[in-house]
């Protein structure tokens, strides 16, 4: 099947301009040591109210040995760190740097421990040839993998460690660069260095979505995804389908969903018709199937592309996309399901309703361009597809909403919600008549 070229503008890429300011880095004369930096630990909520950790190291007993720092909630010690950098970048790393750790997340579902840690290590050096900052992402504690719940996180952080082993061959994608993988460890659980986005880049507000410039830009680069991931398949042997458990994650309690929204006025008959897709089953089903009955061949899907996971730069006067973080969900599957939930989980009812057609049509142009021959989605396919994961990022948005702790203020991402409730009710009785 050939693959006509769509009209779409072109944006070359602009030079990233690093800042050049830098915050100062206090002291804390508590621990004098030698090979000791400076540490202070920080409690700093960013502007969307997600609540950041005031802890500074962890409290394991050998954290006190002699030139051994371990950085909070990581089995990872500042000189491994040090050390690694040094290797990246083939650089000499100051004598003692000053330093500062903050934790980026903490977990918002019911559990005695965070399902992984995320720290920002951020160094008081003034070398521009080093990173000012990196971010560590580690899997929950060896002593808790038993747990079953556990056991299913600590897999999703390896899928995560080989789907950044396959992106970092590729350097045009939009993923973050990579210092350093360790899948395991016999003292650890392992751990991912990764540069730090936000020193170039601003994230996005969940809460408000993404606006259509930035919607159009990332369909763009999810565009390159794909037709990388077709023309180049080794990450298909690294990769495998999400698990059921997974689905089962994402849609919680559906009796707890549709008793929300009917609470916001969204009524009861539409759970009627469309409650058939809350549904684990379904979800996986589909996910993993719908390639194979469309006659299509599978991509890597990202499979998180929600706002907070995107940040963006200024090229000139336009938004662009700079990086798109947090691979774990990354699976094989159908291109349309990254290509569904970013239009509807990021852009509001009108928003979407006058713009899906001319979205997919810009999708399926770069597709084909980047592609570079005989690429196997036409524009007719690309619609159909997208259709049938419209339902899928109803639930698994809904699913988004109820994982909220405060729901009073997050109005916009509960109307875009609403909206694909109403959408797919439409839809499901449309093909009932």
């Amino acid at each position: 099947m050939g693959c006509g070229s769509s009209s779409a503008a072109e944006v070359a890429p602009a030079e990233i301009i690093e800042p050049s300011s830098s915050p100062d880095v206090p002291s804390d004369p508590q621990f004098p040591k030698s090979y000791r930096p400076s540490i202070i630990s920080l409690q700093i909520p960013n502007e969307f109210g997600d609540d950041v950790s005031s802890d500074a190291l962890s409290d394991r007993s050998d954290a006190q040995e002699e030139n051994v720092d371990y950085l909070f909630a990581t089995d990872v010690t500042l000189q491994w760190l040090l050390e690694r950098i040094a290797d990246k970048f083939k650089k000499t790393i100051p004598e003692d740097p000053q330093w500062i750790i903050e934790r980026l997340n903490r977990p918002s579902w019911d559990l005695d421990y965070a399902t992984s840690s995320v720290v920002r290590v951020t160094f008081g050096w003034d070398d521009d040839d080093l990173p000012r900052s990196v971010v560590l992402k580690t899997p929950v504690a060896k002593d808790q993998r038993e747990d079953e719940e556990g056991k299913y996180h600590y897999i999703m952080f390896k899928r995560e460690c080989n789907v950044y082993e396959w992106t970092q061959k590729f350097p045009k994608l939009v993923a973050p660069n990579i210092i350093h993988i360790k899948k395991h460890s016999k003292e650890g659980s392992g751990v991912v260095v990764m540069e730090d986005v936000s020193e170039k880049g601003q994230e996005q507000d969940p809460v408000k979505g993404l606006s259509l410039e930035v919607v159009r830009d990332l369909l763009k680069q999810i565009a390159y995804l794909h037709s990388v991931s077709l023309k180049h398949t080794s990450w298909s042997t690294l990769v495998a389908d999400l698990p059921p458990s997974y689905y089962a994650h994402t849609i919680g309690n559906f009796d707890d969903t549709m008793t929300f929204f009917e609470r916001q006025d969204v009524d009861h008959s539409r759970f009627v018709h469309i409650g058939k897709y809350f549904s684990d089953e379904y979800l996986h089903s589909t996910a993993t199937e719908t390639t194979e009955l469309l006659e299509i061949p599978k991509v890597l899907v990202h499979g998180e592309p929600y706002a907070s996971n995107v940040f963006t730069k200024m090229e000139g006067k336009e938004q662009r996309i700079l990086s798109l973080i947090d691979w774990t969900e990354g699976h094989s599957g159908c291109f349309a399901e990254d290509v569904a939930k970013i239009i509807c989980w990021n852009l509001n009812a009108k928003e979407r309703v006058d713009n899906t057609s001319s979205l997919l049509e810009g999708y399926h142009f770069h597709l084909a361009r980047y592609y570079d021959g005989d690429c196997p989605f036409t524009v007719d396919i690309i619609q159909r597809c997208y259709e049938v994961f419209v339902p899928f990022a109803m639930v698994s948005l809904c699913g988004k909403v109820m994982g909220l702790n405060n729901k009073t203020e997050k109005e916009p991402l509960i109307e875009r919600a609403k909206s694909l409730i109403q959408q797919v009710y439409a839809m499901e009785r449309l093909n009932e008549t």
